[in-house]
């Protein structure tokens, strides 16, 4: 497993203008949202015992993998998984209804449009493009660049971005 600050250290090269990270702080939490809309439509059930989305399951794997990564940003990251799978649950808890579609849709075109605007505005190629799994760290690195603009965790900034920024 590749260590946290490694990722963190090649993450940071790719957002450096303020704009760009808040387009990619709107967006990916976006993204994250009509993914588990999505996955929120499949179920496994024993009656009267178990029932587990498949959002729930994926949540559930990405956050463990998290807290190998580096706990303390994880520990500010679940709550607002949970929040974001219990507004998934809202949609899609009665199975793929049009509506709910529609809203997987709006939501995942809207945070890719976000996306794309600010790999337009850096002149860069997406990050994940040779490493697919970069996609599924996005939600840990914003959430550290969140708690560096509160001043919080500055040696882990100083890891990661060294002293100028």
């Amino acid at each position: 497993m590749i260590p946290f600050v490694e990722q963190a250290r090649f993450y940071a090269t790719f957002h450096k203008s303020e704009t760009t990270q808040y387009a990619h702080m709107a967006g990916v939490p976006m993204i994250v949202l009509s993914l588990m809309i999505l996955l929120g439509f499949v179920h496994i059930t024993i009656i009267g015992v178990l029932d587990l989305s498949l959002a729930n399951i994926a949540t559930l794997a990405l956050l463990i993998y998290y807290y190998r990564l580096q706990w303390r940003l994880s520990l500010v990251l679940t709550p607002i998984m949970i929040l974001l799978l219990w507004i998934a649950d809202i949609f899609s808890h009665n199975g793929p209804t049009a509506s709910a579609l529609w809203m997987f849709l709006i939501i995942f075109i809207s945070g890719v449009v976000l996306q794309s605007i600010e790999y337009i505005l850096e002149k860069k190629q997406p990050n994940y493009i040779d490493n697919l799994w970069r996609l599924l760290l996005s939600p840990l690195l914003i959430t550290a660049e969140l708690i560096f603009m509160l001043g919080k965790m500055n040696a882990l900034k100083e890891e990661i971005h060294g002293k100028e920024k």
